[in-house]
């Protein structure tokens, strides 16, 4: 038995939010999230992770679409087994979920590397694996099948941005750290020379290092500052630097333009196609690897004011399309005829 058409049913679990079926475990973990939000609040700790910012600007995409979204709904999903669940999150929410029947959409979220679990989809339940950037969905394609893999955006609507082009200008530069791997040896050739150069210019600037800041004051200094300078080794989506490209700021990326991460041994020997800023193109600015940098930021620069990252966003990251692509998705894990079912 199925339920209503526009009955979306996600469930999600992790550090800000868990999955559970007993109410005395929902509200201590009710309880728990809030507890935890403050405590990083204070500490000045990011108080969200990128896998559960994605999934609450899923929720906002389904919800402006006028669809009826429950979260971790334990009682619906048993009372229409037909019905598709879409899991999110983090691997923990397979154990809370495992009584539920129902045909699955798993993501977004989840796992970073098929290795991490090479037998998903060996589970009847789960019909379609979300990915949310071309360059996953190909790391993903040879473990889990590419007729298994469906791609989703988090979307935005720029109207909830300020285009912050003529707001008075304190920073230069906003530098956003995210190096891990092989931290040491890669912030020697990238950020420290970066922020040598602009200093040598006599330019001003503000680094913000990744899960340790309150996002308040990271878009506080992107309204205050001319650019952004993006550092990761890769991205799925990007968050921090798309929601400066709403804001209409030209974005500087480091882009290797292969997977850094550890992870990449246990999937092949060779390297594997990757990149830092996955939804990207010369109207938002420019990309440059650890041997160009300097040069690259020389034509940047001068060029800062001619880029529309703004236009970018609202033409290819909508909150629309986003709705729209994981509800066919989503649909399209219920109606599968495939003889995966039990």
């Amino acid at each position: 038995m199925r339920g209503p058409d526009n009955l979306v049913l996600l469930f999600y679990d992790g550090f800000e939010r868990q999955a559970e079926a007993v109410p005395v475990l929902r509200v201590k973990a009710e309880v728990r999230r809030h507890a935890r939000f403050v405590w990083r609040t204070i500490r000045k700790k990011q108080v969200r992770t990128g896998y559960y910012t994605a999934f609450m600007n899923l929720c906002l995409a389904l919800r402006r679409a006028e669809l009826d979204v429950r979260i971790n709904d334990f009682a619906t999903a048993q009372h229409f087994p037909d019905h598709p669940i879409a899991v999110c999150g983090y691997p923990t929410v397979f154990k809370k979920i495992d009584g539920l029947k129902n045909p699955r959409l798993v993501g977004p979220g989840l796992y970073s590397s098929p290795s991490e679990n090479p037998k998903l989809m060996e589970d009847k339940r789960n019909r379609f694996y979300i990915q949310r950037c071309e360059w996953m969905k190909n790391l993903f394609a040879p473990f889990y099948g590419e007729e298994n893999l469906r791609v989703w955006f988090r979307g935005f609507d720029v109207t909830d941005f300020e285009d912050v082009t003529e707001l008075p200008k304190q920073y230069d530069v906003v530098i956003y750290d995210k190096i891990y791997h092989e931290r040491e040896d890669r912030y020697a050739k990238t950020i420290a020379p970066f922020i040598k150069q602009l200093e040598a210019e006599g330019l001003t600037y503000r680094v913000f290092r990744y899960g340790s800041y309150i996002r308040q004051d990271y878009i506080a200094a992107l309204k205050a500052s001319r650019s952004l300078a993006f550092f990761a080794h890769s991205e799925t989506q990007g968050h921090a630097y798309q929601e400066a490209m709403a804001m209409n700021l030209p974005i500087f990326a480091w882009d290797e333009g292969i997977w850094l991460d550890p992870l990449a041994k246990e999937v092949s020997d060779k390297p594997i196609p990757a990149t830092s800023v996955p939804h990207f193109d010369d109207r938002c600015g420019v990309r440059f690897k650890a041997a160009d940098m300097l040069e690259k930021w020389k034509t940047f620069w001068p060029r800062r004011a001619t880029f529309t990252p703004r236009a970018f966003v609202a033409e290819t990251l909508s909150l629309d399309r986003s709705a729209e692509l994981y509800l066919q998705a989503y649909q399209e894990a219920g109606d599968r005829e495939h003889s995966k079912a039990a």
